[in-house]
């Protein structure tokens, strides 16, 4: 049946997709999302329990498992002494820079292994792993496992992991030391001799647990002679297939990973040694086998890594900096895990984002007995921006000017760029290989302090006197950060079928964020379609494309350009269709408004397929790969994604504690695709900002972990939202993204802590220097509580 081209309602008549209900809300809100402990298991599914260690640090001096082997129901138990012909030092390799796990010398680097052999150097790290037909046998027999260990003594902290004397964590290192990093340009000494003024600050910023909502590293997995599944959700669906691979011997092609809906991440969806014990296991006994982790457990799978900061910085009479000295201390916890990644990442944001002519930062990270670190949402990041915007501060009060006005003269402006040449680890390259700035920060201030009803200006003096409780103030704090940067070549694959109903094909695993949601608004309005016309499929790696995962702010610009990519490409496929069933030329044929046409007349997608005798599929792939380059800095990127927050607090004296009263984060999002996912992004980053400033932290003490609980760990409630919370985009749809999108994500959360620490400098005259902002410590910067 053809339909004139007038007689099809054109676009700017439907209904608007750009802030339209997203695609995944009904099936989330009514119960039909399947998560991965909603899955239908294959029969004959087993269920694991894990054995983790009960102390931070111990040698294994033996593993007794025979009466977890004879309980009835279990099927398999595994373990340093079962291994069944399988490396128990298969290095879990994923931060690196550019490098791979078979490319690792083993046991080199402090790797985490598939399993605990010689020792235990974390509460919880994984020492053996239980199959039965049930989930309660498997508990119960993993806790018969008889496990004999000489406990050693534990490093919480980086200074005592480097003492002189210090236990080696991992001795064939000969030392605790795991990476270190430095980055540098200019003339340090020279800058500080043109300074009138140095200001010096230290800051630290603890280690704290992602707690998503569905706890890190579940499975379900099934290991078959020919083919290998695994269902998991992780924020890379590539990770796991050369671990997999390694380990088994077998070709990566043979494992398949399949990502059902995930219930956050921010960092902790990352592929685990549970996943692959869980699959030796299934090896073992020749069938399925689920592992669920308990929220307990997924405190002991991976944290933040704990970060000091010591800065010195030089002003001129001008008020302009002029130098800046950084040295970094990270902790990476019991294996190198985030080592690289999140050292590297502190360093690239040690400066802010300022104009700073000389500038050096040396960082190191060293191995302790806590929970490993890896990555957290804004990477590295968040505990330097802290620090940097906090040292602002300081530095504009000593010499006199207002904080947001010495911003304002400091800022990297639209078009510069940082430098012009930086050593990395001593080698030069040129820093003009990154892009300028592309983003005006005096906008993201103006905005800022407007959302609160601030006029910028700080108090010279504390807002409050001697019979004063409760003190207010304000604070403001700027975020920077590489936009989309990474990820080799993505792919994406567009189809459509007889049924006229356009499918997105990827490996773009969306982690509450509405990846599913943005790629579905680039298919429709590349294609001209209504976004119901478009189904986003699951990730699923048999389709073979390839995409480096949904982090570093890549996902809208890498695979929404790949979709786009796709279907421009598809349209081209519909229009050499038409010319094959409908005669013409295919040059002739374009898509209009959803529906392919010529002189006049047109067709429904699902028409020009039919069109063909058999059963036919229309496919097109696309592609977008980010600009190489050398520089080991930022190693290639296409935007900047920078941010900035406005916070009004209210002090109590009395009690320590902090409130945020108004809060306003502003993102420069390029073009928001979906605005009501956008803006959640911001505040919900904003969010997680607070969690992280007032209340989380992992405490360790008595040779164990202790706030790893739900009780224990404190996390932001309604309560504790500001009653004023907005946030502002900036749109000049001048991004690399699909419609000149930004990657914007991780914007936010690195100005909560330094905003607050500014606002209650500004009430108060004190300054907070360590997260979490406890009313304990709040007290004993006050002096009201003894040291």
């Amino acid at each position: 049946m053809t339909t004139p081209v007038d007689a099809i309602p054109p676009a700017s008549e439907r209904p608007e997709p750009w802030s339209g209900e997203r695609a995944d809300t009904l099936a989330k809100v009514t119960g039909k999302a399947k998560y991965l402990d909603d899955l239908d298991p294959p029969d004959g599914t087993l269920h694991a329990a894990a054995l983790r260690s009960p102390y931070s640090h111990a040698r294994i001096v033996s593993i007794d498992s025979s009466k977890a082997e004879a309980y009835p129901g279990v099927r398999g138990v595994f373990h340093r002494d079962r291994l069944d012909g399988l490396d128990a030092h298969l290095p879990i390799v994923e931060h690196h820079l550019g490098l791979k796990p078979w490319e690792k010398a083993k046991g080199l680097t402090g790797e985490q292994h598939l399993i605990a052999v010689d020792k235990v150097r974390f509460h919880g790290d994984i020492v053996a792993m239980v199959a039965a037909d049930d989930l309660r046998t498997a508990r119960a027999a993993a806790g018969m496992i008889e496990v004999d260990y000489e406990v050693l003594s534990p490093l919480f902290s980086f200074s005592d992991a480097i003492a002189p004397g210090a236990p080696i964590l991992h001795e064939d290192l000969g030392t605790n030391v795991a990476f270190e990093d430095s980055l540098e340009w200019g003339d340090l000494e020279a800058g500080f001799e043109m300074a009138e003024t140095i200001v010096e600050g230290e800051f630290s910023a603890g280690n704290v647990y992602h707690h998503p909502m569905e706890p890190a590293t579940s499975c379900l997995v099934r290991y078959g002679e020919s083919s290998i599944d695994v269902w998991t959700s992780v924020s890379k669906a590539f990770s796991i297939e050369p671990h997999v691979a390694a380990l088994f011997g077998v070709a990566p092609e043979q494992v398949r990973v399949q990502i059902p809906d995930i219930g956050g991440g921010f960092g902790a969806k990352q592929l685990a040694p549970s996943m692959l014990i869980a699959l030796a296991l299934s090896r073992q006994t020749g069938r399925p086998v689920r592992y669920l982790v308990t929220n307990e457990e997924g405190f002991r799978s991976n944290s933040r890594h704990a970060m000091v900061y010591r800065g010195r910085m030089g002003i001129d009479g001008l008020g302009q900096i002029v130098a800046l000295d950084v040295d970094l201390e990270v902790d990476t916890g019991a294996y190198y895990t985030g080592a690289t990644i999140a050292t590297h990442n502190a360093c690239i944001s040690a400066w802010g984002c300022y104009k700073i002519p000389a500038f050096r930062v040396r960082a190191r990270a060293a191995f302790t007995n806590k929970v490993p670190a890896g990555p957290f949402r804004a990477t590295g990041k968040t505990q330097t921006t802290f620090a940097v915007e906090s040292l602002i501060d300081v530095a504009a009060r000593r010499v006199g000017i207002d904080p947001t006005e010495f911003r304002r003269r400091n800022v990297i402006q639209r078009g510069e760029y940082i430098t012009d040449t930086w050593r990395v680890r001593g080698e030069e390259f040129s820093a003009k290989t990154t892009p300028p700035m592309d983003s005006d920060f005096e906008e993201l201030i103006e905005r800022a302090v407007d959302a609160i009803g601030w006029d910028g200006v700080s108090a010279t003096q504390p807002r409050f006197d001697a019979d004063t409780t409760v003190a207010r103030g304000r604070g403001l704090a700027l975020s920077f950060r590489h936009g989309s940067q990474g990820g080799g070549r993505t792919y994406a694959m567009v189809t459509v079928d007889r049924d006229g109903k356009v499918r997105v094909l990827h490996n773009a695993p969306d982690l509450g964020t509405g990846v599913y949601n943005m790629l579905r608004i680039v298919a429709a309005e590349t294609l001209g379609l209504p976004v119901d016309a478009v189904e986003v499929a699951f990730p699923d790696t048999s389709n073979r494309l390839s995409f480096e995962g949904t982090s570093a702010q890549r996902t809208t610009v890498q695979m929404g350009r790949a979709t786009q990519d796709a279907c421009e490409n598809l349209k081209r496929e519909l229009a050499i269709a038409a010319f094959q069933v409908f005669g013409g030329a295919a040059e002739d044929w374009t898509l209009v408004d959803g529906r392919v046409s010529r002189n006049g007349v047109s067709y429904s997608l699902g028409e020009v397929v039919s069109g063909f005798q058999g059963h036919v599929t229309l496919k097109a792939l696309g592609s977008y790969s980010y600009a190489p380059s050398e520089d080991k800095a930022f190693g290639g990127l296409d935007h900047w994604a920078p941010g900035a927050a406005a916070a009004e607090v209210e002090v109590d004296l009395e009690t320590g504690e902090i409130r945020i009263l108004r809060y306003g984060a502003v993102a420069d999002a390029g073009k928001a695709i979906h605005g009501p996912s956008t803006h959640a992004q911001v505040l919900g980053g904003a969010v997680l900002g607070i969690g992280i400033s007032l209340f989380e932290d992992l405490i360790y003490a008595d040779g164990q972990l202790l706030t790893s609980d739900a009780i224990q760990y404190r996390l932001p409630t309604m309560r504790d939202i500001p009653p004023h919370f907005v946030s502002s985009l900036v749109e000049n749809e001048d991004g690399p993204g699909p419609f000149g999108s930004k990657g914007m994500s991780q914007t936010s959360i690195p100005c909560v802590a330094p905003a607050v620490a500014n606002a209650v400098a500004d009430a108060i005259g004190v300054r907070l220097t360590d997260t979490p902002f406890t009313p304990e410590k709040v007290l004993r910067a006050t002096g009201r509580l003894g040291s």
